[in-house]
This record gives structure tokens, sequence and C-alpha cells, in this order.
């Protein structure tokens, strides 16, 4: 049994890199433009449809209610 050979040696670490640097020129902001959406359609909006079906089904049960 011979000697065993001693393990190879690890790889040298990589050199440090230099830290980055700041940029000497001024970076350019995209220029403000206005949301897309989509244009409501004309008729009754949701909140006005639910008011006309609730309000007179709420004086009903008030006006209905046992006494």
């Amino acid at each position: 049994m011979g000697a065993t050979p001693p393990p190879p040696a690890p790889p040298p670490a990589p050199a440090p890199r230099p830290a980055p640097t700041a940029s000497p020129r001024p970076v350019a902001i995209p220029t403000y433009h206005k949301a897309v959406r989509q244009v409501p359609r004309g008729g009754t909006s949701t909140t006005t449809f639910v008011l006309l079906i609730m309000a007179p089904a709420v004086f009903a049960v008030a006006a209905l209610r046992p006494r």
C-alpha cells in the first residue's frame, strides 16, 4: 500500500471587481402621458341603476312591515 497523493490545490479566488461608478451624464426620464382607459358608454350608470331598484324596495319594506 503506497502513500496517497495529496489533494489538488484549490483554484485561486477570482480578482475583486472594481466598484461601479456613477454615470456622469443625466438619465432621460420618460415623458408624462395620460393613462389610456376606455370611454364609458352612454346610459345609466351601475350606481344609479342599483339605487333605482333598491330605493323603492326599501321604502316598500318600511311601509308594509307589520305594526
